[in-house]
């Protein structure tokens, strides 16, 4: 699903399905990733109205490793980031990235939408096919 505001992709399969695409910029310094990924928790868990608490238990984390990751000291490994993501009702992309590293450009949306309107077992398929013409024309720039 694509969201209107600022176009921002919610759903994960697209965010995933368009690496070449996708518009995000992951040189922050791990201090600054740390404060936005602490600060998206702290927001996604307020807006769902839980405790730290009920987070760090129904993910699996410890205390101090939760409180860590959401006062902005500490990055949270893969597999605890999916399981945040799971609990907080979000995209791992959400808990990772500030909004402004999620943007589609405008001319990008109607075909993101109809690819996501496919049948998964075409969908599939279509994403193979995508990224063999964008790996053709990749090569053809580099010549």
């Amino acid at each position: 699903m694509i969201v209107e505001c600022k176009q921002k992709c919610t759903d994960i399969s697209v965010l995933y399905a368009y690496p070449v695409i996708r518009m995000v910029h992951m040189n922050n310094h791990s201090g600054e990733r740390a404060v936005t990924i602490g600060a998206n928790l702290k927001r996604y868990r307020e807006a769902k109205g839980l405790t730290q608490q009920a987070v760090w238990e129904a993910a699996g984390i410890s205390k101090s490793s939760y409180t860590s990751y959401e006062a902005g000291r500490g990055i949270p490994s893969a597999d605890k980031v999916v399981a945040l993501a799971h609990v907080l009702g979000t995209t791992t992309d959400e808990l990772l990235l500030e909004p402004s590293e999620m943007v589609v450009s405008q001319d990008m949306v109607p075909i993101l939408k109809r690819f996501d309107a496919l049948p998964p077992e075409i969908r599939h398929q279509a994403k193979i096919a995508l990224k063999g013409v964008l790996f053709g024309y990749e090569q053809e720039a580099l010549r």
